[in-house]
């Protein structure tokens, strides 16, 4: 098998209209900057981006809401993604162990990394593109035994769902123009 029959991609997850009104709730929202890891490791030559934490005990309603809808539309994926891919037991239920929407401006970045560790552990790994009006920016894996690259193309409301393990290095590389909007999230 290669690596992108691992990497699920599914289109549409949400209409436009969805989209538009979550973009603009993000743009009322104060980011801060990305850190690395469990212990927030601020190193912004790795990982430079701005996030905003989406939870359930949020004090904003809007908060709340969106942490809902999104973990229920992605809880129903993650399963397609296990019955499709066969790769682990069907699971009935998902702990989304954490959403980030994630503010890249020009010059942001993350490079190649993986989203689990001995520390923070993370079954599935998940990112939701909001937009395509920007230049860079493309998510890319690449295998461990060569330098090839699979670049995922940018297109509002597709979901790329992948293994966390070490087997699937990821970056996003640096947006040359404009920004861009995504959501990422990990379930245990």
């Amino acid at each position: 098998m290669l690596l992108k029959d691992y990497i699920g991609e599914y289109s549409n997850v949400l209409p436009l209209e969805t989209i538009s009104k979550l973009i603009r709730f993000a743009n009322t929202r104060n980011f801060n900057k990305a850190k690395i890891g469990e212990q927030g490791v601020l190193n912004e030559s790795v990982r430079k981006v701005n996030c905003y934490n989406l939870n359930y005990k949020s004090k904003s309603l809007s908060d709340v809401h969106w942490m809902h809808y999104l973990s229920f539309t992605f809880s129903h994926k993650f399963k397609q993604y296990l019955i499709e891919k066969k790769i682990i037991e069907y699971k009935n239920s998902f702990a989304i162990n954490q959403m980030d929407l994630l503010k890249y401006t020009e010059s942001n970045h993350y490079k190649f990394h993986v989203d689990d560790s001995g520390t923070l552990y993370r079954c599935l790994s998940a990112i939701f593109l909001l937009n395509n009006d920007y230049e860079g920016g493309n998510l890319c894996f690449k295998t461990i035994f060569s330098d090839e690259e699979l670049v995922i193309k940018n297109e509002p409301g597709k979901l790329i769902i992948w293994p966390s393990n070490f087997m699937f290095p990821h970056t996003v590389k640096p947006v040359t123009k404009g920004t861009r909007f995504s959501i990422v999230t990990w379930t245990n």
